[in-house]
């Protein structure tokens, strides 16, 4: 067991020294890349909100469609359900409809699901939904791309910059809206969970 602990307690120096040394040669620019930093978190938090924004619309819809199912269905069966039995009803209709509208989810052939809710404008909401997630990619693609360009041609050599263009190229030049949406998954997790650069 002090073998594991040993070996933790080696893995987090060699890191630790690791970031000392990449980061040594940029101390005397360390004002301007805390602006770049501050900065470019503005725009990935601005992204994270607009993505929120598209999620939170997507439940809304979901829920409503949901919600005149049930509607229906009670009313078609003269039944009275209880209030919780409702409850779990709407809750677990919204999740399934919410897992159909993912762009990333599978599309081919007909979804048990999908033949139901067609009959409440399913088809219309996965249209406007897929609508605005591409807006949205063209959007911040646009934005990181603005944000890179603006940056000073020194600044536009760094790591930070660089990683930029990196997942704007990646989303822009993803072959269809499934793979911009795993692309940009993969963008915020890479900033937000990962600490990149």
């Amino acid at each position: 067991m002090a073998g594991v602990f040993i070996h933790k307690y080696f893995a987090a120096s060699l890191l630790i020294i690791s970031l000392v040394c990449t980061y040594a040669d940029d101390t005397k620019d360390l004002e301007i890349d805390m602006e770049t930093l501050a900065s470019r978190n503005k725009l990935l938090n601005d992204m994270f909100e607009d993505s929120l924004a598209i999620n939170s619309y997507v439940f809304a819809r979901s829920e409503e469609m949901c919600q005149k199912l049930i509607h229906a269905r009670i009313h078609k069966y003269e039944t009275s359900i209880e209030p919780e039995t409702r409850a779990w009803m709407l809750s677990d209709c919204t999740i399934r409809v919410v897992e159909r509208l993912d762009p990333s989810a599978s599309r081919r052939g007909n979804h048990p699901d999908d033949i139901l809710l067609r009959e409440y404008g399913f088809d219309e909401i996965r249209k406007v939904v897929d609508q605005k997630h591409e807006d949205f990619y063209k959007e911040i693609v646009q934005r990181i791309d603005n944000y890179v360009n603006g940056l000073t041609p020194e600044q536009q050599r760094k790591k930070t910059a660089r990683n930029l263009k990196k997942w704007s190229r990646k989303i822009k030049n993803a072959r269809n809206l499934a793979k911009k949406v795993i692309a940009f998954g993969k963008c915020m997790r890479f900033y937000y969970f990962e600490r990149g650069v």
